[in-house]
């Protein structure tokens, strides 16, 4: 009965036990608010919840189980937030009985109750008689939570004196042809359907598959991750049946969806919490999601006067640079210089000294600076992240914040009760812990005065996925809120900026923060997010074109305004294998990035040693081209974000979400939609001077931007055309 093993190296998709019900509930019906609960009846038991007029918002496996129990352990190992989650299943409960069903209510909502038992064996599921482990007594709400959506809230009760955690399990009928979309941001696959997926915030990792390179990174630093690894997982999916499921747990969580016609999510916990929901169209559906992650508001209109420049070195530098994009022709709305608190070197490359005071000998002149660049309509961003490093290795006189907060007891701590230091790759650092009302209002307050002196409208809010699992917290295990920090994060930063706001006179909606790590309720608090760190290269693991399904993926989960790093963020020398971006895909990642809410670049974490938009007249160029796709769509953009705040529909859009009706779309993963009228299909290969696009049955006829073509789409049509350097695919709908 015992298992043990990293999910990357699960042996078995889940098997559904079988199931028993009562006599006096089999076959029987039950309303609750605007909900019915069917049971079918044996040989092939089977549980229906409906809503009005649908075929079940939830349904499950015919004859077979739809909760399960196991007695285990689970960890994550790794360091610096790399993870690889380790389950040890001592005892599976995949046998169900189903006892009774009653009526209820939950906090005023009505609901059912029903009750039962879990058992290890088949022929243990009417036993009567208990020897206090064959047995897990379960409790499940179904909940009527708004007229649309359906709870789905299950109690474990172990038996006395069991060892081990007891962990919860939901399974349901997943039919095999419908295609599986979400879990957050997700890298290498859309179609999730056959996998089997980790909800675990950590570092996306170097690599995620394309060797040698992962390969190298994981040897010389545990570093390489997973096709799963992700900032920004989210426990729930949509599918081309137009339902969806959405667990509201923060504890880790394990999705299988490798059994034809079955799906199962394990929660590290005794209680579950999902919704279940369904809908006539993708829009409709992705409401009812977005209604449990709250929604991304509009970003303010000084975002949409141009791009935001990623630069490092000090003010001359920093000013030449814009001029020369500016003579180049690209359009500057802002300067994002991470650099602001100063720069360390180590053997990763450039980092930053953890500390979020201005560095006054790197910007002697930085307020004369941010004056100048404020007449040409240039605005200035920086940079933070919830950790604090000592500065003992730091020059100068400035007071160290790692100091103060340690001093006070704010960072998270180990099981003796000392400071966590978290091992960050070249340094160590402590992380504040959030759960504590006094380290969190500490930690605002500090921010906000150095934000507010450094006259930044906006900053990167860095980090959020690195609470250990063995941490320990003020209030809260940190198994419940690893998951859940991010979203802290988001929700400390929405009053950053307005505490920023306060102290300096401004507005609170006209500062952008923007997100790497996320987790479910994240979207309700972040400004924006963006797609991590990139390694410079071409692939579908972690180059240039995983960019483009984080895009996909993430915009499924509610992460509605999505951009990311032009050019990427990782590059890796020797001993490592050499990457290295060129011009051609700083180029190209431009063309993609030029179609998203926000256009901004990056230096990277190896500066000297990568093309950077502002090095060359041909960066430059290329860069300026992209800016200038970027305000041609400035007006639709508006109104994109304006539906994205009111419906939770992202502005980037899946062809299914566009094209449901075509059921090519739902296979389509290297292009997207802004709107109907819109289709991008960006170059995603190096040397590629075409590109391949489809357009979706029904839809009209569409005019290539660059050569003014007219393709019908009839039935639906592929189409080739020309694309140079500077000319993605790009089509517009003729109405």
């Amino acid at each position: 009965m015992v298992s043990a093993f990293p999910f990357a190296t699960s042996r078995q998709a889940v098997r559904p036990g079988r199931v028993a019900v009562a006599p006096a509930v089999s076959g029987r019906a039950w309303s609750f608010g605007a909900f019915e609960l069917e049971l079918h009846a044996d040989p092939l038991a089977q549980l229906v919840v409906r809503a009005s007029g649908s075929n079940g918002v939830f349904r499950s496996p015919p004859g077979r189980a739809w909760l399960a129990a196991a007695q285990g352990s689970y960890r994550a190992t790794g360091r610096a937030g790399h993870l690889r989650p380790v389950e040890k299943l001592d005892l599976r409960f995949r046998h169900q009985w189903l006892a009774s069903v009653d009526e209820d209510t939950v906090d005023g909502r009505p609901a059912l109750l029903l009750r039962g038992h879990l058992a290890l064996e088949p022929d243990e599921l009417k036993a009567t008689a208990r020897d206090g482990t064959a047995h897990v007594a379960y409790e499940l709400r179904l909940v009527d939570i708004d007229g649309r959506r359906c709870g789905v809230e299950v109690d474990l009760l172990p038996p006395a004196g069991a060892d081990g955690s007891c962990f919860a399990e939901l399974l349901w009928e997943q039919p095999p042809s419908a295609r599986v979309f979400g879990f957050g941001a997700q890298f290498t696959y859309l179609d999730m359907r056959g996998r089997e997926v980790p909800i675990l915030t950590a570092e996306q990792g170097v690599g995620r598959g394309a060797q040698p390179l992962t390969r190298y990174t994981e040897a010389f630093g545990g570093a390489g991750g997973d096709w799963w690894s992700t900032y920004a997982p989210v426990p729930g999916f949509v599918t081309t049946e137009l339902c969806g499921l959405l667990l509201r747990n923060t504890e880790p969580m394990r999705f299988d969806l490798r059994r034809p016609g079955v799906g199962s999510a394990r929660v590290y916990a005794a209680q579950l919490r999902a919704l279940v929901y369904c809908a006539d169209a993708p829009a409709e559906l992705l409401e009812l999601h977005t209604r449990a992650t709250g929604r991304m508001p509009a970003l303010p209109d000084w975002v949409h006067s141009g791009a935001i420049v990623g630069l490092q070195g000090g003010n001359e530098k920093v000013e030449q640079a814009v001029a020369d994009l500016e003579a180049a022709g690209a359009k500057v709305a802002g300067v994002w210089l991470q650099d602001w608190v100063g720069n360390r070197q180590v053997p990763f490359g450039t980092r930053l000294w953890w500390d979020w005071q201005r560095d006054e000998e790197r910007y002697p002149d930085w307020h004369g600076m941010r004056g100048r660049l404020a007449r040409n309509g240039v605005r200035i961003l920086t940079y933070v992240n919830p950790f604090l490093a000592p500065m003992t290795d730091r020059p100068g006189s400035k007071p160290g914040l790692f100091d103060a907060a340690d001093a006070a007891g704010y960072f998270v701590k180990t099981a003796t009760g000392e400071t966590y230091l978290t091992d960050q790759g070249d340094f160590q650092a402590g992380l504040i812990d959030l759960s504590n009302p006094e380290a969190r209002a500490w930690y605002l307050e500090v921010l906000a005065e150095n934000l507010t002196e450094s006259g930044a409208s906006g900053w990167m809010a860095d980090f959020g996925e690195g609470l250990p699992l063995d941490a320990h917290l003020a209030s809260g295990t940190a198994l419940a809120w690893h998951n859940h920090y991010p979203e802290a994060w988001a929700a400390f930063n929405h009053d950053l900026r307005a505490r920023v706001a306060e102290l300096s006179g401004g507005a609170r909606g006209d500062y952008v923060t923007f997100f790497r790590s996320g987790f479910t309720r994240s979207p309700g608090n972040a400004g924006l997010f963006w797609l991590g760190d990139q390694c410079v290269t071409w692939d579908r693991f972690d180059g240039l074109a995983s960019a483009l399904t984080g895009l996909l993926s993430s915009g499924f989960s509610g992460f509605a305004l999505n951009h990311g790093d032009v050019g990427g963020y990782t590059s890796t020398l020797s001993p490592l294998p050499v990457t290295v971006r060129t011009p051609e895909l700083l180029a190209r990642w431009g063309e993609l990035m030029a179609f998203t809410p926000v256009l901004r670049s990056h230096e990277g974490n190896r500066p000297q040693h990568n093309a950077q938009v502002y090095s060359t007249a041909e960066t430059r160029g290329a860069f300026a081209r992209a800016a200038r796709l970027h305000a041609q769509w400035v007006d639709l953009r508006r109104e994109l974000m304006r539906q994205a705040a009111a419906t939770g529909v992202p502005v980037v859009r899946h062809p299914w979400l566009q094209y449901p009706a075509d059921a090519q779309c739902a296979d389509l993963t290297g292009q997207f939609f802004l709107g109907p009228d819109l289709l991008v299909a960006p170059v995603l290969q190096a040397g590629a001077s075409s590109v391949r696009a489809y357009l979706p049955a029904g839809s009209g006829t569409w005019r290539h931007r660059w050569t003014g073509a007219a393709y019908a789409a009839g039935a639906g049509a592929w189409v080739e055309v020309p694309a140079p350097v500077g000319q993605p695919g790009l089509f517009d709908r003729e109405n």
